[in-house]
């Protein structure tokens, strides 16, 4: 039987009706297990007003010429980097109680209840953070016009051409192999080699046990020739039920900081504040409120695969 209620964000009498039944025996309070992993992607930023505007400067010179102490000096200049600017957002939720829900509560669940607030705030967070995973192939939001994951992202140097950071294919050794051979020969906006060193397998939990082998196995899987299975036996996988996809899976490499060139912006973390209604017989009024922007300029931290 379908079970319908109001939404009124008011814990009140007639909508808890089991929690005031003299008949009913027991209540048991379902807990809300938010388990969010995808912030770890992300480098955490703090903005002073609702607009943060994100740009990159170079350290990556070309390489020294021969050159005699009486010769012109060779300069070198490093490149700039693409703008972003992300706008960030205010979310809110709130919840009452009334005095006669508390006092009729005769199993005292209400203040259980309560709990989901910065509950509902962490899920929320993780779903604005999933966006950004499920949206990597598609789209025109990054600093340089791509989306967060392809495969001709133009170099900060155009000289230099573009770099690659997608992958083919569903999630197989040769693929998966593939994919940390992006990342171990990524260059820079000269050219050179830059290589990344995947740490982390993100994936959804449709990928879980296929990806538990293929790292996991001591001889090269999916073939008979007993030879070992290197390179990818150090990764760490993390599975994320937030994903949309049931067969993309991406690498995260060793970049730290800002260099992971996924953000998330905070004017204001989760905060939970008093709502102060006028009616003196609602007990519990409290708002929870956050200002935030997830977004991304550019990133050869993170390299992907839509899976087929």
């Amino acid at each position: 039987m379908a079970n319908h209620f109001a939404q009124p964000g008011i814990i009140q009498r007639d909508v808890y009706v089991d929690l005031l039944d003299k008949s009913m025996d027991l209540v048991w309070l379902r807990k809300d297990r938010h388990e969010g992993n995808l912030s770890q992607f992300f480098s955490k930023l703090r903005a002073d007003s609702m607009s943060y505007k994100i740009s990159s400067v170079g350290q990556s010179l070309r390489l020294p010429k021969e050159n005699e102490d009486t010769a012109p000096m060779p300069y070198a200049t490093p490149a700039t980097g693409y703008d972003k600017n992300l706008t960030l957002v205010p979310y809110r939720l709130a919840v009452r109680v009334t005095d006669t829900m508390r006092r009729a509560d005769r199993f005292g669940k209400v203040p259980g209840m309560l709990g989901g607030l910065p509950k509902a705030a962490m899920r929320k967070l993780e779903y604005l953070r999933a966006s950004i995973i499920n949206n990597a192939f598609t789209g025109t939001a990054g600093a340089d016009g791509k989306p967060l994951v392809g495969d001709d992202h133009p170099h900060e140097n155009n000289e230099a051409g573009t770099w690659d950071n997608e992958g083919t294919g569903a999630l197989t050794h040769g693929n998966l192999q593939t994919l940390r051979l992006l990342a171990d020969k990524q260059d820079n906006e000269h050219g050179y080699p830059d290589p990344v060193m995947l740490r982390n397998l993100l994936l959804p939990p449709d990928l879980r046990q296929k990806a538990e082998e293929l790292v996991g196995a001591k001889l090269m899987p999916e073939n008979a020739l007993n030879q070992p299975n290197v390179l990818i036996r150090n990764l760490n996988i993390v599975v994320s039920p937030f994903m949309s996809s049931t067969t993309a899976y991406f690498g995260f490499g060793d970049l730290d900081g800002e260099e992971k060139g996924i953000y998330e912006v905070y004017l204001m973390d989760p905060e939970i504040a008093k709502n102060s209604p006028t009616n003196a017989h609602i007990l519990f009024d409290r708002v929870i409120k956050f200002i935030v922007k997830m977004g991304f300029s550019a990133s050869k931290n993170v390299y992907g695969s839509v899976g087929t």
